[in-house]
């Protein structure tokens, strides 16, 4: 089973993934290639860094579909290129063009065809919720107005690549305590009836 948690940066991806890993064994989670690119990234990104994240995405995700994880967590995904791809190729400041973006789209379009996601989960912070946080990791911008906007984008991003028809699509509100998020994404995987023999609850938990 190959999941995937979206949406703009400090909406609890990170934590939500690490504790679906926790209770389920035989999980595994393809990390933020974002945080290992060598070139610019968030705001100042360009074409560069959203083909290497993009390439390394998918190398994470077939390795770990190889590896016959019976429960595959990715802490966002190629929807999340499309959405930085999209925002940095409207500045037409030549740091993507109009024929790179859709190269990228291209090949974002191709890989969920070719191996889908069972189910991708929307997560979802309130913009007063999320500014209430401790957020700044020296990484992730903090700017209330790019929150806004990257999330106006998923959900165009949503749209444009018809998820809805590819893959079971889940809204999860992170707004009060994560345990409430954790328990919906949790209740999905376990009742998901093509994988429920192979999901097994670690016994520690």
């Amino acid at each position: 089973m190959k999941i995937a948690l979206i949406g703009a940066q400090g909406v609890g991806k990170t934590t939500l993934a690490k504790k679906l890993r926790d209770k389920f064994a035989s999980s595994y989670i393809v990390k933020e290639t974002v945080r290992e690119c060598p070139y610019p990234c968030d705001q100042l990104a360009d074409f560069k860094t959203e083909w290497w994240v993009l390439s390394h995405s998918i190398l994470e995700e077939k390795e770990a579909e190889e590896a016959g994880h019976s429960l595959i967590i990715a802490d966002r995904c190629l929807l999340d290129i499309s959405v930085y791809t999209k925002l940095i190729a409207e500045a037409n400041d030549g740091r993507i063009t109009a024929g790179k973006r859709q190269m990228i789209d291209r090949s974002i379009s191709e890989w969920l065809s070719e191996s889908p996601y069972d189910v991708i989960f929307f997560i979802k912070v309130d913009s007063s919720v999320w500014q209430s946080r401790d957020l700044d990791d020296g990484f992730r911008s903090t700017d209330i107005g790019w929150y806004s906007l990257l999330t106006k984008e998923f959900e165009s991003a949503i749209e444009r690549f018809d998820v809805a028809k590819k893959a079971k699509l889940i809204t999860v509100s992170n707004n009060g305590k994560i345990d409430e998020a954790f328990a919906q994404i949790c209740a999905q995987v376990q009742d998901n009836p093509q994988f429920r023999s192979k999901l097994t609850v670690s016994a520690a938990l």
